[in-house]
């Protein structure tokens, strides 16, 4: 596995990792939860944001 193929992997992660802690908002008992939940999705977000702004420098290098 190259950089590329990791980041890409890792980008793919975030993304369903996200998407699990939205599910789990809509389905939470309390707001106390829903918010937290919806907190760590927007963390998952970013991480997926910073993530793809790494591909797209690996990219630019010929990597």
């Amino acid at each position: 596995m190259n950089i590329r193929q990791a980041i890409e992997l890792a980008l793919e992660q975030e993304k369903m990792a996200k998407e699990k802690y939205l599910e789990m908002s809509r389905i939470a008992e309390d707001q106390e939860t829903r918010l937290m939940l919806e907190q760590i999705a927007r963390e998952e977000e970013s991480h997926y944001r910073r993530l793809l702004e790494r591909l797209k420098a690996i990219k630019l290098m010929g990597k």
